[in-house]
């Protein structure tokens, strides 16, 4: 085997099989007893001897969706060319989403030249037949729907823990810690319930959310982030300005205010999945919580409590829906502080940083920003952005005319070098069986072994070649780029839309006296077709 040939080990656990939570190791079992499986194989493979062999571990993820650091490493490494083969112990490891990795093992893997290998299914993308076969079909299909099935019958018993009046929640909320001895209850924190108990004071005086959130900064309190992590909270995702300087924000002392378990009680299902482990949550119908009274010590009273929160009445059916229609909702942001801007629904609406309010740490802009002059504004650096992408894809197409004309011939060699590739492998394994069977010599078998190899590597440096031909286009020859596909199609757009900007749209940054600065999404994809025109 060519040292240059990288393999890739995938291990991957979800959180509701690990033993981390309760054992506090580094590392899962099951992820040692994975990669034990997958070093077994990997060295009972004459073929990948003196190959380079990388790992890449999800440990604690769910398998519903590819929106993890270990395989989303994993496949930018792919696709830069790094790695030649990726071996898995069953398909359900890499994911359990029946058409994301169908779509992986059988169209995206095989077009980049990548052998996958999943140990205990059987499958091997080096036979064609193999990738394509029902039998594959159907057990990641079923890995799927045991994903979707796993994850209800979770919810159903965590509903059934908190129903008893568990505390289920991975960490504690502000004010309290889990109790050593059971994991399932709430102890008051000393230090931190007296905060919470100094922002209820504080709004029973009076103060509203900014000036509570301002007295704390100037007062130089932890945030509950910097707290809990300066105790040695486990927890790495946290919402705040930036890593170094985390602030209190009005955000944080409206949910305080608005928490029961600071009445003793434990509240459960206020947000639930949108659809099966995925990431995205909607709210639920109070009636439809399930609080529990009494499950551990309260931290303010019921009377201090409703000083500070009135009923509020639900939302308007539509109020979603409306939030839904701003074309720039979640995607305008201080350029200073880092912050997402208010945005002021009257007549005009605006959008305003509030950190000036809370703390002095940040010059942020004063001024206010209307929504319209940012529609303008968007609208005509959007027609600039999809009039380049047309012309670039007019450039492009111009200059590889001949390359796409040819594009199907060296279509048709690479297919019959992988093909040549398939039969020499299927040949090495003959040989083997030949020798076990007493019809060859170990020294015949060195030989011929040593032969297959050879040309083995020679046929793979070929498909490496050929397979370069094509990095820059699709398999039909055309151009494949996500800001060309992306932009040309908006070059006539007459208004702003939420599908535009859901779309395209990364952010927009907002900084002193009006500045602004649009992100716009694909800008690797348009580098790097822009180096590709300006070398010609």
């Amino acid at each position: 085997m060519n040292a240059t040939f990288t393999i890739a080990k995938y291990l991957r656990l979800s959180s509701e099989d690990g033993d981390l939570k309760t054992s506090g190791k580094a590392e899962s079992n099951s992820i040692g007893n994975q990669r034990n499986l997958l070093d077994a194989f990997i060295g009972g493979v004459s073929d990948f001897a003196g190959a380079n062999i990388l790992e890449f571990v999800d440990d604690g993820w769910s398998g519903r969706n590819f929106e993890r650091p270990g395989v989303q490493d994993l496949l930018e490494r792919v696709r830069r060319g790094d790695i030649q083969c990726v071996i898995v112990k069953d398909i359900s490891r890499f994911g359990r989403n029946y058409q994301e990795v169908g779509n992986y093992i059988s169209r995206i893997f095989p077009f980049l030249g990548v052998r996958f290998i999943s140990v205990n299914d059987g499958l091997d993308s080096a036979n064609p037949m193999e990738t394509d076969s029902l039998d594959a079909a159907f057990r990641t299909l079923m890995y799927d729907l045991y994903s979707k099935s796993l994850s209800r019958t979770t919810r159903k018993a965590r509903a059934f823990r908190a129903g008893r009046g568990d505390f289920i929640a991975p960490f504690a909320p502000y004010g309290y810690v889990k109790d050593p001895e059971n994991h399932h209850r709430l102890l008051i924190d000393p230090e931190a319930a007296e905060v919470v108990r100094m922002i209820f004071r504080m709004a029973g005086d009076g103060k509203n959310a900014p000036e509570i959130a301002r007295e704390l900064n100037l007062r130089k309190i932890l945030t509950p982030r910097l707290y809990k992590k300066a105790s040695g909270c486990s927890r790495t995702v946290w919402p705040c300005v930036n890593e170094k300087e985390c602030v209190w924000g009005t955000s944080t002392i409206y949910k305080i205010l608005h928490d029961e378990t600071y009445l003793g009680k434990s509240v459960f299902g206020r947000l639930k999945p949108s659809e099966a482990a995925s990431r995205r949550h909607v709210r639920v119908d109070r009636e439809d919580w399930i609080v529990v009274e009494n499950t551990h010590e309260a931290i303010v009273s019921q009377e201090e409590f409703n000083r500070v929160r009135k009923p509020r009445s639900a939302p308007a059916p539509c109020a979603a829906d409306k939030a839904s229609e701003r074309p720039f909702a979640g995607k305008v942001f201080c350029g200073v502080c880092g912050r997402a801007m208010r945005r002021g629904n009257v007549s005009k609406p605006y959008y305003c940083c509030e950190t000036r309010k809370i703390t002095d740490a940040y010059d942020c802009p004063a001024e206010k920003t209307l929504e319209s002059d940012l529609t303008a504004l968007v609208h005509q650096a959007l027609l600039m952005e999809a009039r380049t992408a047309v012309d670039m894809e007019r450039l492009w197409i111009s200059r590889h005319e001949t390359k796409r004309k040819d594009a199907a011939e060296t279509l048709r060699a690479l297919s019959a070098l992988k093909e040549t590739y398939v039969k020499l492998e299927g040949n090495a394994d003959r040989l083997y069986e030949s020798l076990i069977e007493g019809e060859i010599t170990k020294a015949e078998y060195a030989a011929a072994k040593a032969a297959a190899a050879k040309e083995m590597e020679r046929v793979s440096s070929e498909i490496a070649a050929l397979q370069a031909e094509l990095d820059n286009a699709g398999q039909d020859g055309a151009l494949r780029n996500r800001f060309v596909d992306g932009f040309k199609k908006y070059a006539d757009i007459e208004e702003i839309t939420r599908e535009a900007m859901t779309e395209l749209l990364d952010r927009i940054k907002i900084y002193p006296d009006k500045r602004v600065e649009i992100v716009w999404k694909f800008a690797d994809d348009y580098e790097r077709l822009a180096l590709s025109l300006t070398g010609g």
